[in-house]
């Protein structure tokens, strides 16, 4: 399914500004936390201004370094050799030291090319000549193995899969300039720009569960004792190409693909055999401006060409609901339309924010989101079915009250090779962009766990 852009707001800066913009999010980690009685080494650092926390916490962590002469030189341009430094830095490079006579920033040069986040013609000429924004965002992207994604990117003025998946993480946000979201690609960045941006990925870095927290980008909430618990190892799933594998015993696996009509007329004989044992359908949604219900045009032909080709089906509604009652309407909508079909499979609920443009869910808190899938599911169940939700992380840690809806199976929304979410699922959609044979072009792609 096409997965809105999220809303992650964080800390962020103008194009070429001196001054940052600040959003303030849903729920945040509350910035860098520095130690007792600490006093900024930098002359030109000082507690009032807004990117104290993140230079000085960087250099508590041994991050970044000011200049002989005292200054931490926030305005300055950064340069190539920094830049790269920080990244590979914070991403868990440890100390890379250059051979003799080169550049400071050269073992970390080799350290990114090495593992395949640079390629030698990528590396600027002059190690100390400026780089861009964009260069910085696809460096971390690709340290933090994330995978670029295709759908239409959040900013006006960039469509690129790595900067989209960094915004979706909460990683970079940019900035509001005349009704656009703007990430300004080829603008030079400042070293106090860059140091918030390098904190935001070492949150993203060490994300795991600590304390009883976790932690997705800047934002930290509690960890519920009474929402089923991821027990899948990490160290078992295995992508190769756009297909992957879970290697456990005690775990049945089959692949899927989800689809509505954005992916055209399918050949779904030559789905099944191309390996597909499952396939989620779009059954249709409501319009996030008018809050008209509709049928996905594609989806009488999906569902029994799926059918009809012997893959287990399930299908979604793109709810954009706002009241319990219309999240009801939603689903006596789609139940209406599977009374023409011999259909078994789950019923799922997937209600997304829109952030590219002003919407009608615009607001809806978190209460009257876990009370519309309550909702939904409901009539769902009632109608014989099995429901199901569908979510990614900042939706699931950040607008919904999972205790709410722990009774019902997940279906998580993580792109990459292993994934995440700390709660148990039953369905993990890890592309967007995946291949396969008779349907034309980039495809959700998804693997469905059963432990037996």
């Amino acid at each position: 399914m096409k997965f809105d852009r999220k809303r992650i707001w964080i800390h962020m800066l103008a194009a070429v500004t001196a001054a940052a913009v600040t959003v303030s999010p849903v729920l945040a980690a509350g910035g860098p936390q520095l130690p007792e009685n600490y006093h900024s080494p930098f002359s030109d650092v000082g507690e009032n201004q807004w990117f104290y926390p993140y230079v000085c916490a960087l250099n508590v962590e041994h991050v970044v370094a000011g200049y002989d002469d005292g200054r931490f030189g926030p305005y300055d341009a950064t340069k190539a050799g920094e830049g790269i430094l920080m990244v590979m830095k914070a991403t868990g490079s440890g100390d890379q030291y250059p051979a003799e006579g080169q550049h400071y920033a050269a073992g970390y040069v080799d350290y990114a090319v090495s593992k395949g986040w640079l390629t030698r013609s990528e590396v600027p000429a002059s190690l100390d000549q400026e780089i861009s924004r964009s260069f910085i965002a696809r460096l971390a992207a690709k340290a933090l193995g994330l995978t670029p994604i295709t759908h239409a990117s959040p900013f006006a003025d960039v469509d690129d899969g790595y900067i989209t998946a960094l915004y979706r993480l909460g990683v970079v946000a940019g900035s509001e300039e005349n009704g656009q979201r703007l990430f300004h690609p080829d603008s030079t960045i400042t070293r106090a720009e860059l140091s918030t941006i390098i904190w935001q990925i070492m949150q993203y870095a060490n994300r795991e569960s600590d304390d009883g927290y976790l932690t997705l980008g800047s934002y930290k909430v509690h960890a519920l004792s009474d929402v089923p618990v991821n027990t899948y190892d990490a160290e078992k799933f295995r992508k190769v190409g756009y297909r992957m594998t879970y290697t456990d015993p005690n775990v049945t696996t089959s692949l899927g693909v989800d689809v509505s009509y954005h992916q055209g007329v399918i050949d779904w004989e030559k789905v099944a055999a191309d390996g597909i044992d499952f396939a989620m359908i779009r059954a249709g949604g409501r319009y996030y401006g008018s809050g008209v219900i509709f049928e996905d045009t594609q989806f009488r032909r999906n569902l029994q060409g799926a059918m009809d080709a012997g893959l287990e089906t399930g299908v979604y509604f793109f709810s954009q609901a706002i009241t319990v009652e219309e999240a009801r309407e939603e689903a006596r909508f789609l139940l209406d339309l599977l009374k023409d079909f011999d259909f078994h499979g789950p019923v799922v609920f997937d209600w997304e924010n829109i952030d590219y443009d002003t919407a009608r869910t615009d607001g809806v808190g978190s209460a009257t989101v876990t009370a519309m899938a309550n909702a939904f599911c409901q009539e769902v169940e009632n109608a014989g079915y099995q429901s199901m939700i569908y979510f990614n992380r900042y939706i699931a840690y950040l607008i919904y009250e999972l205790s709410g809806v722990a009774d019902y199976p997940f279906w998580i929304a993580e792109y990459g090779e292993t994934p995440e979410f700390y709660y148990d699922y039953q369905i993990w959609q890890y592309t967007d962009s995946g291949k396969v044979n008779g349907i034309n072009g980039p495809v959700d792609m998804n693997i469905r766990l059963t432990p037996q």
